[in-house]
């Protein structure tokens, strides 16, 4: 029997839509937010570096090299949501 939370196979396996983790998610919608590493780390309960790693990270999947480039890719693609409270 399959979880109510399991993602169906069409979602887990879309080429076209790049998967992020909730916490590159969560750390990308904070720096939408105008929220330095910092604050997000202090947020989130995590160092600066590891914020950065997860933007780094998510950078990488989207396909860009800066923060906002990631953010406005992410936000393009219906990842995350650009303002808080939006979606």
């Amino acid at each position: 029997m399959r979880s109510e939370h399991e993602p169906q196979p069409a979602e887990r396996l879309d080429p076209t839509r790049p998967h992020l983790s909730p916490r590159q998610v969560s750390c990308l919608e904070l720096a939408a937010a105008g929220l330095s590493s910092a604050e997000i780390g202090a947020r989130l309960g995590i160092s600066t570096r590891t914020v950065d790693q997860h933007v780094a990270d998510a950078c990488a999947r989207l396909g860009v090299r800066r923060r906002t480039q990631a953010i406005a890719r992410a936000a393009r693609l219906g990842l995350i949501c650009e303002e808080p409270g939006a979606c």
